[in-house]
């Protein structure tokens, strides 16, 4: 086989595997875009919450299938809503939502992400969805202030 040949092949597999790559990258087909908002006292990691629901009363009858498929995710980060967890990666998306501590108000984070998976907690207490998300695109805050 000619060696300018050969040179052309591998140049169009390393080409194809770059593009293969970057396919992988992109959001999925199956991935919903949604705005979603969450509590500004956050996040914490998906080993802590899960470590929480494993013992806490309060998720007593949890789903286990859920629980074992978050414990699959390995190390991501968890920002809490009123009805739901929001699972995503620290580096990329977390680290693009702030964090406010404050007395007498609330903060809640508004962003837009690409829903990847969602589950259920289960029959809880509080019914929880936990949702795997990235591609996050920070939007912006509103707060609630307490009455005193």
């Amino acid at each position: 086989m000619d060696k300018s040949l050969i040179a052309v092949v591998l140049v169009l597999v390393a080409v194809l595997g770059i593009a293969l790559l970057h396919v992988g990258d992109s959001p999925s087909d199956s991935a919903e875009r949604k705005t979603l908002n969450v509590s500004s006292a956050g996040p914490l990691k998906l080993s802590e919450l899960v470590k929480d629901i494993k013992t806490n009363e309060i998720y007593e009858g949890y789903d286990n299938e859920t629980v074992k498929w978050m414990e699959s995710l390995g190390e991501k980060y968890v920002w809490s809503s009123s009805d739901g967890y929001v699972i995503m990666d620290s580096k990329w998306d977390s680290d693009k939502i702030p964090s406010i501590y404050a007395c007498d108000v609330d903060f809640y984070e508004i962003f837009s992400c690409d829903v990847l998976e969602s589950h259920s907690l289960g029959n809880v207490k509080y019914q929880k969805d936990v949702l795997l998300v990235k591609n996050v695109e920070y939007i912006g805050e509103d707060s609630h202030y307490y009455e005193v």
